[in-house]
């Protein structure tokens, strides 16, 4: 257990747009709270569009909110699973790089920790041009061995977790390890 108040964590990714986020976030924080982890969710804002306000505005105070809630956490949990193609979600690598640059640690985790180049090959043609991969567009993908895009792996709090779960209790070991 840690001394004073438990870490907040910021449970980044899309888990947000799930047919049920609300059940999502529930058991995330659970899991947390079994680590002496207190987790915050997204929607923990309970923000609504405001009578009158356009979308591009609503969104504005969504960001404003989450990254307050970014700046008052101890750090990230971030949910890096393939969206929408085969990397991570935009608005969690944004969420992650506001993190790093506070100096705030950051644990990802994904259920498909295949490196990017061969999650990219399952989802569009590549070509090898005899030096590196690229894709449709002649863009170079990066063959790091990585679960990840290179910029959104940090060796100080460790690999690409496997699961949640992982991803917390490596938070939680940081976090002990960071008190001592």
């Amino acid at each position: 257990m840690t001394q004073g108040p438990r870490p907040r964590l910021y449970l980044a990714g899309p888990d947000v747009f799930l047919p049920d986020p609300m059940a999502a976030a529930a058991a995330m924080k659970s899991i947390c709270e079994g680590l002496d982890l207190e987790g915050v969710f997204p929607t923990d804002n309970a923000l609504s569009p405001m009578a009158g306000e356009g979308g591009a505005a609503f969104a504005a105070r969504i960001r404003a909110a989450n990254l307050a809630l970014i700046h008052a956490a101890d750090g990230v949990i971030a949910n890096c699973m393939p969206f929408r193609g085969p990397s991570v979600d935009d608005g969690t690598a944004y969420e992650m790089g506001f993190a790093a640059a506070l100096g705030k640690p950051v644990f990802p985790w994904s259920g498909d920790i295949r490196p990017l180049l061969q999650r990219t090959q399952a989802r569009q043609y590549l070509a090898h041009d005899g030096r590196v991969w690229r894709d449709a567009d002649q863009m170079e993908v990066e063959e790091f061995d990585l679960p990840v895009n290179l910029m959104l792996v940090d060796p100080a709090t460790g690999p690409v977790a496997p699961s949640f779960t992982e991803a917390a209790r490596s938070a939680a070991r940081w976090f002990r390890s960071a008190a001592n």
